[in-house]
């Protein structure tokens, strides 16, 4: 018979271990510990019993997982935030002597610490890293916004900068923007890199001041380590693609900027800032690893084929126009959507560097404006609003410029992230956009039909024209049939029934049988599941009665305005 077991030894009660005893097993500050945990991506757990854990107290405390605890504490890291803390020691001691000599050698060894061997161990692989990239993608074009404050360093802000910048480029170079939406929040972006779907948030170009109520701490430590995240996902997708890093651009060194290496460099960072010049490839074609396995299915070649002449085509859907941004326009989320989509673009000079030609060149296509009126208008081409960038994307086509020119009442900006499920609500602008592709394959169908019909009716006139006499002896011949056919009994038809009436009665015959069949037990399961597609399709019907009210009151504002 074994050793009884104590009470506490094993169990619930070991398995957790309160935020207190971890801090004081791995000797360090809240602060530190709450970077560890944010740097190896450990949370804490909540139990299932707090009463078991607690030791019958059932108090609100912050529990971790003691495996977690334990795998913190043979982390590298923990060695530098010792060093740091010492560090720190030896600074307020050569402070409190007023010894400077001391001070500077103090601070010439202070210990920094990598965050390399993490990214490794959290993303074996670049997939791994590519799928979790949408929140390191969100946080840094946050923090690239941020001014420099004493939370706030210009180092990891200029980073975070540097890095957006490069992942839009290489966004624009493999054409692998698929979605846009405009909101309060920013702007919404979707791609589609290596097979998979990355989607992230852009802030509008405001100065975002400081917050009190935000913890920048906090927020600092996850911005290190999404830098270190996303420097190694841009570089691998930069020689993956055979394209140079850091990124190069064709740029002529002009005679004043010879001697002065220094403002050549801030020179290009600002053209390849701009967002408006395509990047130098490399001559050395870089293979990647093929997996022999993965092989094409015969009976979906045909479907691969459509569906990859169908994104091609919208890859080039600005491809052949020329667009020309006022300065009132946000410039950078509009050329990076239109260089995503093969359009050249172009702005005034003196707002940023890079434009590459000016307003009066003839050969613009389109210019995009955000006022009521402009002075200086040019016949060959179209004055729009931005809105009609972003709508075209998501409906991949291009649509009318006519419902999006200065002074019109824009459409709603509908986003493509929602999926219309069956029984709720679809906009009608939606439904119309939805059906117009099919429409306007049926305006054309017919159209083949119509001229197919002239065309016989034309022939069949240009045949021969009976003469009377014939015509005498054909109205005989039809009335002595008739005659006969009144003495005639005639057969009796078949009623037709409707085939999709038959089906729909034998269906809803099935569905009354299997409610009826329903156990007890889940027949409240299944009252609970109907009463909500009623309550779906009530919240539907009060919405579609919203809108024709609406669309009622715009009419009659309509009608007292022409009048």
């Amino acid at each position: 018979m074994g050793r009884m077991k104590k009470k506490g030894e094993s169990g619930a009660k070991k398995a957790y271990i309160t935020r207190r005893k971890a801090v004081q097993k791995l000797q360090v500050s809240l602060k530190d510990f709450r970077r560890l945990c944010i740097l190896k991506g450990i949370y804490p757990v909540e139990p299932k019993n707090k009463s078991k854990v607690g030791g019958g107290s059932s108090q609100n405390k912050t529990y971790y997982l003691l495996s977690d605890i334990q795998f913190l504490s043979h982390e590298p890291i923990l060695w530098k935030f010792w060093e740091f803390k010492i560090f720190m020691r030896k600074m307020s001691r050569a402070r409190g002597r007023n010894d400077r000599e001391a001070l500077e050698n103090v601070r010439s060894n202070q210990p920094f610490y990598k965050l390399d061997n993490i990214v490794k161990e959290r993303y074996p692989t670049f997939i791994d890293a590519l799928r979790d990239i949408d929140d390191a993608l969100s946080m840094c074009f946050l923090y690239s916004r941020f001014s420099k404050s004493k939370y706030l360093h210009v180092e990891l802000i200029n980073i975070c900068r540097r890095l957006t910048v490069e992942f839009m480029h290489y966004v624009i170079e493999t054409r692998s923007l698929r979605k846009v939406f405009i909101s309060i929040k920013g702007y919404y972006y979707q791609a589609e890199i290596k097979g998979q779907t990355i989607t992230w948030v852009v802030p509008h170009q405001f100065n975002l001041g400081n917050f009190h109520d935000a913890d920048y701490k906090v927020m600092r430590t996850f911005t290190e380590f999404y830098v270190t995240l996303l420097g190694f996902v841009t570089f691998k997708l930069y020689t993956s693609s055979n394209l140079y890093y850091p990124p190069k651009i064709l740029t002529i060194k002009s005679e004043a900027l010879e001697n002065d290496e220094d403002d050549f460099n801030e020179q290009i960072s600002d053209q390849i800032a701009a967002l408006n010049q395509p990047l130098l490839k490399n001559s050395i074609q870089i293979d990647e690893d093929i997996n022999p396995d993965e092989f094409d299915e015969p009976d979906l070649k045909q479907d691969n084929q459509l569906t990859f002449h169908q994104l091609v085509k919208f890859q080039k859907l600005f491809e052949g126009f020329k667009f020309f941004i006022n300065r009132e326009v946000p410039r950078e989320s509009l050329v990076f959507v239109i260089r995503s989509f093969g359009g050249l673009v172009s702005w005034e000079k003196t707002l940023f560097p890079g434009a590459t030609f000016d307003e009066n060149d003839e050969s613009i296509t389109h210019q995009i404006v955000d006022r009521d009126d402009i002075s200086n208008k040019y016949l060959n081409r179209y004055y729009i609003q931005p809105q009609w960038v972003f709508d075209c994307v998501n409906a991949r086509t291009l649509l009318p410029v006519e419902d999006y020119f200065i002074g019109a009442v824009l459409p709603p900006h509908l986003s493509p992230f929602v999926e219309d499920k069956e029984g709720e609500y679809v906009p009608p602008e939606k439904i119309a956009l939805n059906e117009g592709r099919s429409l306007n394959l049926a305006k054309e169908q017919s159209n083949e039909e119509n001229e197919e019909e002239s065309e016989e009716e034309e022939s069949e006139d240009e045949k021969e024209i009976p003469t009377n006499d014939v015509k005498n002896n054909q109205s005989k011949e039809e009335k002595e049939d008739q005659e006969k056919i009144k003495m005639e009994v005639k057969a009796g038809k078949a009623l037709k029934e409707d085939k999709k009436k038959i089906e729909e009665r034998e269906k809803a015959e099935e569905k009354r049988l299997a409610v009826m069949m329903i156990p007890k037990k889940k027949r409240r399961l299944y009252d609970k599941i109907m009463f909500g597609k009623k309550r779906k399709s009530r919240e539907v019907e009060k919405l579609v009665e919203k809108r024709k009210v609406f669309e009622n009151e715009s009419k009659k504002l309509k009608r007292q305005k022409t009048k």
